[in-house]
């Protein structure tokens, strides 16, 4: 999470090639040195080095895309980048242990070594010649950035929903397996549930953002996410453990993410017009950081179950409302503003 400050002022300063290519480089540094690592200590230096190395991409793609690409039009980008990254949480952990069934531990960081290797070929062809950035036009952007309020709810709210999102993955193996007392394949299969319902939520956010707008989008994601959180909510509270009626209220949630989450960032992004590296940066930073106080807040409390898992989730998700209520307006005034002012 802290990489995320550094990458964000690289990505402005030097560019869009320069933190993508290094931190690919890093993450092929770490890869391997956990791959030769004899003790504990050589391992997470390795594992650090991965970390940073990772953390440039999530700040300098949402910024290269959105200096590429308009706001509406970025939506559609983001969500393709968010739709990838989906699958990963999915299959990551199958493919580990296919891995390690057919090598062993030392091989499957050796792999992650030679696909980022490959990808350093792709994403040169994918970003294409080196632009220089203006640099004057960054300048002082850091504290244009810390005083603008609205950036800040929009980043607030942003690390709402993703801290929600989190918490709810890595609290649910606990709650699966000790509340409803059912394997862990009943988690994987939430897991496959969500991701699916993610994926759709994006693409259909994307294909419709021209036509709605993105405030229209952040609104129809955000109550489909507040009416799952309040089904969990009422499952908990009446102790009726459906493991089918949550597996429902959690794709809702995931569909609800799909449809909110690139229209969030790119809107967030947009009003910082001149520091999108930045921007990106303390956007994931937040997020992030949301995650980590959002799990530690709950962590005490999942012996209770389901309760205090979908209060806190219901409860940041209103939060994210309350934090952006001007994309809320369309619901109390009969006038409506068109998809380019929205």
């Amino acid at each position: 999470a802290l990489s995320q400050l550094s990458w964000r002022w690289a990505a402005d300063h030097f560019g869009d090639r320069a933190p993508i290519f290094s931190g690919i480089w890093r993450l092929i540094g770490g890869s391997l040195a956990c791959a030769l690592a004899f003790n504990i200590e050589q391992m997470l230096l390795g594992r650090l080095l991965q970390g940073l190395g990772s953390g440039a991409a999530t700040v300098a793609v949402p910024a290269l895309i959105r200096r590429r690409f308009g706001e509406t039009e970025a939506v559609g980008a983001l969500a393709m980048v968010a739709t990838l990254e989906s699958i990963v949480p999915a299959g990551g952990p199958v493919l580990g242990v296919v891995l390690l069934g057919l090598l062993n531990w030392r091989a499957s960081f050796v792999l992650i070594a030679l696909a980022a290797f490959i990808l350093l070929f792709s994403a040169g062809r994918i970003l294409g010649s080196a632009i220089k950035p203006d640099r004057s036009a960054h300048a002082g952007s850091a504290w244009k950035i810390m005083v603008n309020s609205r950036f800040l709810r929009h980043c607030a709210a942003y690390a709402c929903m993703f801290g929600a999102l989190l918490m709810f993955v890595s609290s649910a193996p606990i709650v699966v397996t000790g509340w409803y007392a059912l394997p862990i394949t009943a988690f994987a299969v939430l897991q496959v549930c969500g991701v699916l319902a993610f994926m759709v939520g994006a693409h259909q956010g994307a294909h419709t953002v021209a036509r709605l707008g993105i405030a229209a989008l952040v609104r129809r994601g955000t109550l489909a996410q507040a009416v799952a959180g309040v089904t969990m909510l009422a499952c908990a509270s009446a102790d009726l453990r459906s493991i089918v009626t949550v597996c429902v209220a959690w794709a809702l949630f995931c569909w609800g993410l799909g449809v909110r989450g690139p229209s969030s960032m790119s809107r967030a992004l947009s009003l910082v017009p001149d520091g999108h590296g930045k921007a990106a940066g303390l956007l994931m930073f937040a997020a992030f950081a949301a995650t980590s106080l959002a799990t530690m807040a709950v962590a005490p409390w999942l012996e209770y179950g389901l309760l205090p898992v979908a209060a806190l989730l219901t409860g940041l998700v209103v939060a994210s409302a309350v934090l952006v209520p001007e994309s809320f307006r369309d619901l109390f005034r009969q006038t409506h503003e068109t998809p380019s002012r929205d």
